[in-house]
């Protein structure tokens, strides 16, 4: 059977030759539009919008060293005081441009330390364990 390519995603280079720019203004103009012309921020948005262009957010974490993801590890969902914390947890960290990486262990604590270990190689910022096991 003969394998077909799957479309690849627009790159960063994708945007910066749409709009006839380098890829450190694509880069700059993206991540610290306060350096650059308002005109050629405008340039770069119409590119990034022409290409599809979606930012990774792993490899701007890796540079940045700042994931902006924040690991919460729940032991179940269905119990009102953790959804109730997930959904508080949420509205303030998105307010302030963090987001959620949501896991639930089920009150297991092989499970709790599996996903833990997966988690640390997302790199989250902080972590939230309420109902934790404890020893």
């Amino acid at each position: 059977m003969k394998r077909t390519k799957s479309p690849r995603a627009p790159t960063l280079e994708d945007v910066a030759r749409s709009a006839g720019l380098s890829p450190m203004t694509v880069s700059r103009a993206l991540n610290s539009p306060q350096l650059v012309r308002p005109k050629t921020v405008e340039k770069v948005m119409q590119a990034v919008r022409v290409t599809g262009y979606i930012p990774n957010a792993l490899a701007g974490g890796l540079a940045s060293r700042r994931s902006k993801l924040i690991a919460v590890v729940v032991p179940q969902i269905n119990n009102n005081m953790f959804v109730d914390t997930i959904q508080s947890l949420s509205d303030e960290l998105a307010r302030r441009g963090y987001h959620i990486l949501l896991c639930v262990a089920g009150y297991t604590e092989q499970t709790e330390a599996e996903l833990v270990a997966t988690l640390l190689s997302r790199r989250p910022m902080a972590w939230c364990l309420p109902g934790s096991i404890t020893r």
